[in-house]
């Protein structure tokens, strides 16, 4: 996974959060619900990256092992 990735799930994790506790602070629902949905988001697109990176390190694998 790249860093800009990285840092852009983490990024989306953090504002989510921040949001989330503006919204329990402030009795907002939508910015609550803004923020959990922003967490989910940041938690996926890593998850995602992780996949991507376990991908390509069994497509290196591979690809090795023919040699």
């Amino acid at each position: 996974m790249s860093r800009s990735e990285k840092l852009r799930a983490h990024t989306t994790r953090a504002t989510g959060k921040v949001k989330e506790i503006a919204g329990r602070a402030t009795g907002n629902r939508r910015l609550r619900t803004r923020g959990r949905f922003e967490q989910f988001k940041g938690s996926a697109l890593s998850r995602t990256s992780d996949l991507k990176d376990s991908v390509r390190a069994t497509v290196r694998d591979l690809r090795v092992g023919k040699r």
